[in-house]
């Protein structure tokens, strides 16, 4: 755990002054609405094949950058990229081989002129069909400005005497080679409308390197939970397509929405791969993958929600919602890899190189000596229900009688995080912290626990709330139709019981954070633990408007300032807010967006990248279904362990109670302590299945870890594993 400065209140002060990035928020957005029995799309006409499909000799070399060469195909106005370390081309569209009709396209937009009907336009179909597409080609860049319109003409009048809301949209897209990656960016400030038409989406290279033939081990890689794959070679009757909205719901907006962590996808096929990363736009990115059947191909791309859409049904009508539009740049950059590189091992390298160098992650690795490995202890004390009623759950004695167990029962090393100290406030359920909850004992009982915690070196955080609070009369953020935007937090879980609960205006930010660096500073702790700075991102079309993307930056900066005076624990993990963190707790090591089975994986790509940079938790173990499989999986994924629990014993079968479950804990801390303590500081740099239901994943430091999930013994390479466990290789 890396140790932060403390100081008295006064460097607080300083540091806030001194760090917090000011963003002026913008004045409210100009929201139009539209009502009417129904919504639709008209989507254009398929010109056919040969404006959808390419010929290898139709491309043109252009430039070359390390191992890679870029192509222009004149006769599709499209791009194609030759990795001439596995002589492996990769083509914005599929190849003439390919015996599906397609529509395909470098680029589709979503059009709307204030009616009803929505309209899809595609470059192959609306521009390049129309010859309405110029190109100017540099030293190392393709730069292809599309015209997209629904007839020939409306995308040869000049744009500015188009007076009836036609249907017209000019988009200039920059393919560009530099330093090995290949690049392709649309800046929306340069965007040019008729006067009257929305830009709604825009959909990017999203057939780049599509195929259809499989290799037994090709596959898609998505970012469903900690990473997932596709494994297009391994058939899937029930499989539908997949889309995951990067940082999840903006509430302003949508929700239920599957997340991802963060904006990444790529592909294996052949001998090749490629990772892409959005290095901006992502805010307003989602990620969606399909596979093979009779009208579509293997395929994944990047979707950005350019505009702010928001559909609500009334009794007879709907209503449309229009707000604001992103005005930012849409950039993506793509990585090629091949041989024993072309794995997702291999692609969450690049990732993590291209994160580090954009500095949306540190370089920094976690201050460990090697010899401990952490139990996470989410420990509830107390609550208020809505009545103002207080709950204790656990005393600060009888917390201190718990770390005392555990040191004695062989666990060396633990983090408390102490969940619920504050009177009527449920860690920051209101815009102010408050005092701690009398009933929870003394100072001097906390300062005794505290001191104990301190001669162990258990580290103690606070759990808390920033960016959410309980229902009350107060100002919340508003969604687009100007509601308090409200979700029920804590829905069946022991921290506090079901309540609803409203998202903070986004200008007020700032000043919690110094609320809560002031109310905490007398308080004898060693970090901040963030339930929901790494979890949620919203616009906010309160008076003082912000959109996501401002959110993100006002939101990570808010961060930076709390981990300049305390270590920070983030939860979820939303790569947004984890470079200043030294600990992402409660990653997603599963799937949401569909259950695990032959032809759909988890994999440990968030891990890969974050191992030995950050310290990161499972989910609570003792809440598992299975706690063996689940610490048998933090253990291929190299995590801390983590439980929730109270001190209070009802004499009942309470997973929550820690007499219930300490010494299966212990067991498995013991041992997660012996294969992981000295390897938090190395980089786990492979993970692959060895055979069905066996794992190994290695590390920098030429350690092994095989896990095995199955009933019976194996043996790989001399090294004997046992059934339901797992065995370190130094």
């Amino acid at each position: 755990m890396n140790k932060k400065k403390s100081g008295v209140l006064f460097c607080v002060v300083a540091v806030i002054l001194s760090m917090v990035i000011t963003l002026s928020s913008c004045s409210p957005v100009k929201l139009t609405k539209i009502k009417s029995d129904s919504f639709t799309q008209s989507v254009s006409k398929n010109a056919g094949d040969s404006f959808h499909k390419v010929k290898r000799s139709d491309f043109e070399f252009v430039c070359k950058s390390g191992l890679i060469e870029m192509y222009y195909n004149k006769v599709t106005d499209t791009v194609g990229i030759l990795d001439t370390s596995a002589n492996t081309f990769w083509s914005t569209l599929p190849m003439e081989s390919e015996k599906k009709s397609l529509q395909f396209s470098a680029l589709e937009v979503v059009l709307s002129n204030g009616g009803k009907e929505e309209y899809v336009l595609n470059s192959q179909d609306n521009a390049v069909a129309f010859g309405n597409a110029e190109r100017e080609i540099t030293k190392n860049s393709i730069i292809v400005k599309y015209h997209l319109a629904s007839d020939k003409e409306t995308g040869r009048t000049n744009i500015d005497e188009l007076k009836n809301k036609e249907i017209r949209a000019d988009i200039t897209v920059t393919y560009t080679l530099s330093d090995g990656s290949f690049y392709a960016s649309i800046s929306m400030n340069q965007v040019s409308l008729p006067k009257g038409v929305t830009l709604e989406k825009v959909r990017f290279l999203n057939s780049f390197g599509a195929y259809s033939d499989s290799d037994s081990e090709d596959f898609i890689f998505i970012p469903d939970g900690s990473g997932a794959l596709i494994k297009t070679g391994v058939p899937d009757k029930e499989f539908s397509p997949v889309t995951l909205s990067v940082y999840g719901d903006d509430s302003a907006l949508t929700s239920g929405v599957n997340s991802a962590l963060l904006g990444t996808f790529g592909i294996k096929h052949g001998a090749g791969a490629f990772l892409c990363v959005i290095e901006s736009g992502e805010t307003v990115a989602s990620i969606a993958a399909n596979r093979v059947s009779d009208k579509s191909i293997n395929s994944v791309g990047a979707e950005f929600s350019i505009t702010d859409v928001s559909l609500s049904k009334g009794r007879t009508k709907q209503t449309k919602t229009i707000g604001y539009e992103f005005s930012g740049e849409i950039r993506l950059c793509y990585r090629f890899l091949s041989g024993k590189s072309a794995t997702y091992s291999g692609m969450a390298a690049a990732c993590r190189e291209n994160l580090i160098r954009n500095s949306v992650i540190s370089s920094k690795s976690v201050d460990a000596d090697g010899s401990s490995f952490p139990l996470i202890v989410n420990l509830q004390f107390g609550y208020c229900d809505k009545k103002g009623k207080t709950f204790v759950k656990s005393t600060f004695e009888q917390a201190k009688d718990l770390m005392t167990l555990l040191k004695a029962k062989g666990v060396n090393s633990a983090i408390l995080r102490a969940d619920g100290l504050f009177k009527n406030a449920n860690n920051g359920t209101n815009d102010k912290f408050g005092e701690f909850i009398k009933q929870l004992g003394s100072i001097e009982d906390y300062e005794a626990l505290y001191s104990y915690l301190k001669t162990q070196n258990f580290p103690l955080f606070i759990d808390t709330d920033v960016l959410t609070f309980e229902k009350d009369n107060s100002n919340g953020a508003k969604n687009i139709s100007g509601k308090k935007m409200m979700f029920i937090n804590n829905e069946g879980k022991m921290r506090l019981p079901a309540s609803e609960q409203q998202y903070l205006p986004l200008t007020k930010l700032e000043d919690k954070i110094e609320s809560l660096l002031y109310s905490s500073s007398p308080i004898s702790f060693d970090g901040y633990a963030l339930n929901d700075m790494g979890a949620f991102l919203y616009s906010d079309y309160s008076s003082d408007f912000f959109s996501r993307e401002t959110s993100k930056i006002e939101i990570s900066s808010q961060v930076s300032v709390l981990a300049s005076y305390k270590s920070v624990m983030i939860d979820n993990g939303n790569f947004y807010s984890i470079k200043n963190a030294d600990t992402v707790s409660s990653l997603p090591f599963g799937t949401s967006a569909k259950k695990e089975n032959d032809s759909y994986r988890a994999i440990p790509f968030v891990e890969l990248i974050l191992h030995g940079t950050y310290d990161y938790s499972t989910e609570s173990i003792n809440l598992s279904d299975d706690a063996e499989t689940a610490f048998l999986r933090a253990v291929e994924y190299g995590a801390l362990l983590s439980v929730d629990w109270h001190c209070e014993s009802n004499g009942k079968d309470d997973k929550y109670d820690y007499n219930n479950n300490i010494n299966e804990i212990v067991s498995y801390c013991i041992k997660a302590n012996d294969i992981l303590a000295d390897l938090r500081s190395a980089r786990m740099t492979s993970h692959h299945e060895v055979q069905s239901g066996v794992f190994c994943t290695e590390y920098n430091n030429s350690t092994k870890v095989y896990v095995n999930y199955t009933e019976k013994d194996v043996t790989i390479n001399g090294i004997k594993v046992n059934a339901r466990d797992c065995v370190k290789i130094s």
